[in-house]
């Protein structure tokens, strides 16, 4: 069995703690039950996150087995439904420093990183710049021939100097940006490596699409590709790329979960979304990242069943719908 890296580490525990509160969320939804049993048993990575949440649970003075999330009775847990969710969110506040300890590691294993709501601008000796956006981080080689990046975690903005005997390439989660004077953004999501063009063009490449994607996009396009190998792509304004280095999140149309992991490197702690049918709504605005939960809270002003609940100050909990 190959080993699980730092980052598969923490992505399966920051996905464990969502799991915990949800589960105590609706502890009645056999379909949530099923939907979780297939995450757990879907990757070595996620069952070792789920054993960690739950130890430390349990280690908190709070039983509750890795094997069976849910062992209060019915009429218990409705009448002590958020007794137990703040003692989730408890347990989860416990897993918070180990959960980011390995992507500390990580970053401090970069030729370039950010912490927490930090911006950084690097530049190269060539005269390109690069933007990176919180909790992000990248490796640098420029050689006489060539000019390589790999995005190892977060995203960045790319303004590149043009210089035709050393192509710039950025390579992230099986996806290749190739440029020669330009200014784009990528960013590694959890299930999805982006790209987007705000002036320029840059010739994408992905080996991990079948049959193998190879686009060249213009200013404004953008091409997604998933962890499972399926490319989308659309046209967005090209002044909106890389929005998120002057502080906006600019959001068309996009699902609430995809808001909320957009927020997530903003926020110190740990933001939920309690329910599936709450992250598949809608919402289209511009939103603040440097006041990321009340970003969350106009996001939930866009529905009016949708709560969101600031049970500590490391821990919010987008619920309803």
């Amino acid at each position: 069995m190959a080993a699980i890296t730092e980052l598969e580490r923490e992505r399966a525990s920051g996905e464990a703690a969502e799991w915990l509160i949800r589960l105590h969320e609706e502890p009645d939804d056999a379909g949530l039950r099923a939907l979780f049993e297939g995450w757990r048993r879907a990757d070595p990575a996620h069952a070792l996150a789920w054993s960690e949440v739950t130890e430390t649970f349990d280690l908190i003075g709070q039983a509750l087995p890795a094997e069976d999330p849910l062992p209060m009775p019915a009429s218990a847990r409705q009448s002590r439904g958020r007794w137990w969710l703040a003692a989730a969110a408890t347990a989860i506040a416990a897993c918070v420093a180990l959960v980011f300890l390995p992507g500390l590691m990580l970053r401090l294993g970069a030729d370039y990183a950010t912490s927490t709501g930090e911006w950084r601008e690097v530049r190269l000796t060539d005269g390109s710049v690069i933007d990176l956006a919180p909790r992000s981080a990248i490796d640098v080689v420029l050689a006489a021939d060539r000019r390589d990046i790999r995005l190892l975690a977060g995203q960045a903005f790319f303004e590149v100097t043009p210089d035709a005997a050393r192509p710039f390439q950025v390579k992230g989660q099986g996806v290749t940006a190739t440029v020669l004077g330009t200014g784009f953004a990528m960013r590694l999501g959890r299930n999805t490596a982006d790209v987007a063009v705000r002036h320029g063009l840059v010739q994408v490449d992905s080996v991990s699409t079948t049959p193998r994607t190879s686009r060249r996009l213009e200013a404004g396009a953008w091409l997604s590709v998933s962890r499972s190998g399926q490319a989308a792509s659309g046209h967005n304004p090209p002044d909106e790329v890389g929005a998120w280095r002057q502080g906006q999140l600019v959001a068309h149309n996009q699902p609430i979960a995809d808001i909320v992991e957009e927020l997530r490197p903003y926020f110190s702690g740990l933001i939920v979304i309690a329910s599936d049918s709450v992250g598949r709504r809608r919402v289209t605005g511009v939103y603040n990242l440097r006041e990321p939960v009340e970003a969350l809270r106009a996001v939930g002003r866009a529905h009016a069943d949708i709560t969101v609940t600031r049970l500590l100050p490391w821990l919010v909990v987008v619920s309803g719908g």
